[in-house]
C-alpha cells in the first residue's frame, strides 16, 4: 500500500506545473529568508499572543527537530524512496546561491538508480511534515479559524515530500500525528510554566494575560 501510493503520487499524478509547485514548497532554503523576516516582524510588532505563539512554536520545533527527529532518523534508519527503489522521480529546484534564484531556473527532474549496497536512511520521520504540522496546530490553538488557514500550506509541504520522492506516504502520515501530539504536549507544558512563574514574578502581566494562548482577562 505504501509503495503503491508513493508511485501514484510520485510518478502518475504529475505534470510540469505540479513539479514546479512541489519543488518550491519542499525547498526550505528558498523559504528561510521569508520565514526569518516574518518571525522578526511578528516579534517586534506583535502583541502578547502573537509573540507567545512565535516563541512557543520556535521552542517546540527546536525540541522536536533538533532532538526527536534526528534521533528517530538514526534509530529507524529507513531508506528514502529514491534510495530503495529505481525510477523514483526526484524533483528539485536547481541549486543556486542564493537559493531564491532557483525559482527562475528549470525544475530538475531525475530518476533514481537501482539501489546498490547498504545506505544510511533518513526517511522517517519527515522533518518538513513534523515542523509544519507543529506550526499549523499551534496556529489553530492560538488563533482558531484564522490559524487554521495554515493547514493549507502545511498540507502542501507534506504532500510535496512524497511527490518529490523524499519520503514514503507512511513517513508523512505518522509525522503529522507526531507533530500534533508534540504541539499539544509542549504547548501545555509551556503554558503551565508560564502561569506558575508569571503569577509569582510578573503579577501585573499575569493579571492581564493569565494564559499564553487564552483570551486576556
Amino acid at each position: 500500500m505504501d509503495k503503491t501510493l508513493l508511485l501514484l503520487i510520485n510518478r502518475e499524478w504529475t505534470n510540469p506545473f505540479m513539479d514546479r509547485m512541489m519543488a518550491i514548497f519542499t525547498n526550505f532554503a528558498v523559504w528561510m529568508p521569508v520565514l526569518l523576516l516574518v518571525v522578526l516582524v511578528l516579534l517586534v510588532c506583535g502583541n502578547f499572543r502573537v509573540r507567545s505563539f512565535v516563541i512557543v512554536t520556535l521552542l517546540t520545533i527546536a525540541a522536536t527537530d533538533g532532538v526527536f527527529t534526528q534521533l528517530m532518523k538514526k534509530a529507524v534508519n529507513r531508506p528514502r524512496p529514491s534510495q530503495a527503489l529505481a525510477d523514483v522521480r526526484e524533483v528539485n529546484l536547481e541549486k543556486t546561491k542564493p537559493a531564491l534564484l532557483g525559482l527562475w531556473r528549470p525544475v530538475q527532474v531525475s530518476l533514481s538508480k537501482p539501489p546498490e549496497g547498504p545506505v544510511i536512511g533518513r526517511s522517517f520521520p519527515s522533518g518538513h511534515a513534523v515542523n509544519n504540522t507543529i506550526v499549523a496546530t499551534l496556529a489553530i490553538l492560538y488563533f482558531g479559524r484564522l490559524g487554521a488557514l495554515y493547514v493549507i500550506p502545511a498540507g502542501i509541504v507534506a504532500y510535496s515530500r512524497i511527490y518529490c520522492g523524499s519520503h514514503w506516504p507512511s513517513d508523512v502520515f505518522v509525522s503529522i500525528i507526531f507533530g500534533i501530539g508534540f504541539s499539544l504536549i509542549l504547548a501545555s507544558i509551556a503554558n503551565l510554566i508560564y502561569r506558575r512563574l508569571a503569577a509569582r514574578w510578573f503579577p501585573e502581566l499575569y493579571r492581564s494575560q493569565h494564559s499564553l494562548f487564552g483570551t486576556p482577562r
